[in-house]
């Protein structure tokens, strides 16, 4: 798609990930055309796009993770897998008409707030420039990936790979490998690396409570039946998500009894699935559960039983020329280093650059940490709305963009209708609304667990930034239409 070096539109979305194509899609089904949808890949799918490191799944069933309005009909497995995931949004953008708006290879610099022409002016790093009334950052909450501080890293011989840039031409047959982490994407790639490695060495500062994950596959005969009719997979989503309510009611605020149940089911499994009692203890977590992402896996605790893998219960702290050396000054031998660290959540914008009403910096507004009101609207921004942004983290994440997106589209289309300038939210509604969100953490498993976690902010000591403190209906039941008293109203002072 070609463009001139400014192009004069009614909407910028930046991020052609899920969240994205979301927003695409619900602007296009009310009619709302003039947009264009920004992302610095290659292809669409976010953060599907950027991860494709071995054994990548998504650890949330699909009929869940799945959009309501395209269940998908191309899964092999209810847990899917990355490359299928990425399929699934790259046939969206086809489907629903929004590959012709996408502009890829496009690193998005910057977007400054005009109060006097009331539009946004978004820049990207090679020197295009849009410009738009509304802006939808839709980047992700985990698009910036964690890179520890490693002494040594610069001497060491071999390769050091994150799981979020993994290498292709990776090879580790007959290597000694450091696997670094105990969350997501450790628990997917450590059983590969088991399978192929000469040795592993498990580095888990702190482990995952991991639980069976419930598998089914699908055949021909379910994937001609996900064509004709997706009753079924609606139901399995409603199923679900009821579940989903269930454990929310259970950590906002702390069900001390239900928290205690599963802890129960937990130990169970994984006093059946680890032979030796001192690798049990190593991935016991010192924490409730909950307080930390619970994880599913079928084949990460098995990989502990095998002779070539080795747990250390403490984290990576350096790096030699042929070593890795452990928080507890243990030193083992390797020849490749795979960092399963994460993102760096609090850091989601990366170096998106945000300036609004009067020059407000949004980084600088976030230096804290970050937050919105709903997860959508920050103070001083006029017309610029987030898709799944500060405090939206949820099992169910479509289900949050869905709704998300709608309320989205229905601010647009309120501005639209009242031939008005600008809206954004009230600098007390939106302080307001973050203090009762820090109060409903306070009595929550996320602090009164006893975990540090990236949730929170202040090296995962202090506020929640990440989750939404609540179930889901009520999320819903918050966007359902938007309450124009929270609001600042500008009217226009410029033509169209």
């Amino acid at each position: 798609m070609q463009l001139p070096t400014t192009q004069r539109t009614e909407v910028v979305i930046i991020g052609a990930g899920l969240g994205g194509l979301a927003a695409g899609h619900e602007l296009r089904e009310r009619g709302i055309d003039d947009f264009v949808i920004l992302d610095r890949g290659n292809r669409v799918g976010g953060v599907w796009r950027e991860n494709h490191y071995p054994n990548l799944a998504c650890d949330t069933p699909i009929e869940l993770y799945a959009f309501s309005f395209f269940q998908g009909t191309n899964w092999s497995q209810n847990f899917a897998a990355g490359g299928e995931i990425l399929a699934y949004l790259e046939e969206i953008a086809q489907r629903y008409d929004l590959e012709r708006r996408i502009v890829l290879e496009t690193d998005v610099a910057s977007a400054q707030w005009d109060e006097d022409e009331q539009r946004w002016t978004v820049r990207s790093a090679d020197g295009r420039a849009w410009t738009s009334r509304f802006v939808i950052w839709a980047g992700g909450l985990l698009s910036q990936p964690r890179f520890p501080v490693l002494p040594g890293a610069d001497a060491f011989a071999g390769p050091v790979v994150h799981t979020a840039r993994w290498r292709d031409d990776l090879d580790l047959r007959g290597k000694n490998v450091a696997v670094v982490g105990g969350g997501a994407s450790s628990i997917q790639v450590l059983p590969y690396a088991a399978e192929h490695a000469k040795h592993v060495y498990a580095f888990i500062r702190t482990p995952s409570h991991v639980f069976p994950r419930p598998e089914r596959t699908f055949g021909e005969e379910d994937r001609r039946r996900f064509v004709s009719d997706s009753s079924a997979q609606l139901a399995i989503r409603a199923k679900l998500s009821d579940e989903m309510e269930d454990i929310a009611r259970a950590r906002f605020p702390m069900n001390e009894s239900f928290i205690e149940s599963i802890e129960t089911k937990w130990r169970a499994f994984i006093e059946s699935a680890v032979t030796d009692p001192q690798v049990r203890q190593i991935l016991t977590p010192q924490y409730r559960f909950s307080c930390r992402r619970p994880l599913v896996s079928n084949a990460y605790y098995p990989a502990f039983n095998q002779s070539n893998v080795t747990a250390i219960g403490s984290g990576l702290a350096a790096l030699t020329r042929d070593a890795a050396v452990a928080e507890d000054g243990r030193t083992f031998e390797v020849d490749v280093v795979i960092l399963a660290t994460g993102y760096d959540a609090a850091g989601m914008l990366g170096r998106f650059h945000v300036s609004g009403r009067d020059g407000h910096d949004l980084a600088q507004a976030w230096k804290a940490y970050p937050e919105a009101y709903l997860g959508t609207l920050v103070k001083g921004f006029p017309n610029l709305f987030l898709v799944n942004g500060p405090n939206l983290g949820a099992p169910a994440v479509t289900e949050i963009v869905e709704a998300q997106t709608k309320y989205i589209a229905a601010c647009i289309e309120y501005v639209d209708a009242h031939d008005v300038g600008s809206i954004e939210v009230k600098p007390h509604v939106h302080d307001d609304f973050n203090r009762d969100l820090q109060a409903r953490f306070a009595e929550s498993v996320l602090l009164r667990g006893g975990c540090t976690s990236w949730y929170r902010a202040d090296g995962g000591t202090g506020a929640v930034f990440s989750h939404w403190p609540a179930t889901i209906g009520l999320f819903k039941d918050s966007v359902a239409s938007p309450d124009i008293e929270e609001f600042v109203i500008t009217p226009r002072t410029v033509a169209t």
